[in-house]
């Protein structure tokens, strides 16, 4: 009888591990696992500002030349529910490159974008939801959108939204670093448009300045607060014969990058082998660089582009 009660268990037992395994490895897939992330173009004129919203909110913002003498966000929304974003513009194809390294939902209007099967386009010239327009905002800055129904729109479309993210700028440090000696950092991208961060010591956290204003969301006046600071020089020149004066923005090779986190400074070398690979970052050992956890600001400049540490 007990080698008959022992015949029984085993495949009750079998079936509790076995069940026990799947349930692990499913945890395990889940736990990296991710809601598809959004890119979404923010229009970044000075008319533009003054009704930009959202910002506060993305969690890793980069900001580019396009025609001079403006310059243009795109704003990454990794997990966020529902946020109002705008003003909605175009793309531009070295905006779109670099958008193809989270695999995200690409929101804009119109522009160039670069063909990519990382890269859900919705572009508001094909689709007219998830956009409006705010029709007490005149000309062409009034273009908004909403981060939940931009994935409502992407369901509609058959697009899952799950994704394996694997991005460098996930490589947080488990310890935050705080309490350096750096206290601003000042981008002059060119005589009337100038980018300032001040980091705040008790907050550790960096203060967005726009030509020496605290920047503020216009819908909730929320400020700008960033753990990350990342200057990545490029080489920038204007495309011959261009009419529109549109600019050549190469972000495949490598430079120099300034990166800044928690008052501290770093001295940094940005990598990017093909259209296909992701930016990456190292300090000067050859080590791959860690964030503090929180908001990351990209400010990809041309090479000549001044700025000051202090």
């Amino acid at each position: 009888m007990k080698i008959k009660s022992k015949t029984y268990l085993m495949p009750i037992l079998f079936t509790i591990c076995a069940i026990f395994i799947v349930w692990n490895n499913y945890i395990a897939v889940q736990a990296s696992s991710s809601v598809k992330p959004l890119a979404i173009m923010v229009g970044n004129s000075p008319e533009e500002i003054e009704h930009q919203i959202g910002i506060a909110e993305a969690d890793i913002i980069y900001e580019m030349n396009v025609e001079f003498p403006f310059t243009r966000l795109m704003a990454i929304f990794l997990n966020n529910n529902s946020t109002m974003v705008g003003p909605v513009r175009s793309s531009r194809y070295y905006f779109s490159r670099i958008a193809a390294e989270w695999s995200p939902i690409f929101a804009h209007c119109g522009g160039q974008t670069l063909k990519n099967g990382d890269l859900v386009n919705l572009d508001q010239i094909r689709y007219s939801y998830p956009y409006w327009r705010d029709m007490k905002i005149g000309g062409w800055i009034n273009l908004f959108a909403d981060t939940k129904k931009i994935r409502e729109k992407s369901h509609q479309l058959g697009i899952t939204g799950e994704v394996n993210l694997k991005n460098n700028f996930l490589n947080y440090r488990e310890n935050q670093v705080s309490g350096g000696d750096i206290r601003k950092i000042t981008i002059k991208y060119h005589q009337k448009y100038a980018v300032s961060y001040e980091y705040n010591v008790n907050s550790n956290l960096y203060h967005r300045l726009v030509n020496n204003k605290y920047y503020r969301d216009s819908k909730t006046s929320e400020y700008v607060n960033a753990s990350n600071i990342i200057i990545q020089y490029v080489p920038v020149s204007k495309i011959p014969e261009d009419k529109d004066g549109r600019l050549k923005v190469e972000v495949i090779g490598e430079g120099v990058a300034k990166i800044l986190y928690g008052g501290n400074y770093v001295l940094a070398r940005w990598i990017k082998k093909s259209k296909d690979h992701s930016t990456l970052f190292y300090d000067n050992t050859g080590e791959m660089i860690k964030l503090n956890k929180g908001q990351t600001w990209v400010e990809i400049v041309p090479k000549e582009t001044e700025v000051w540490i202090k």
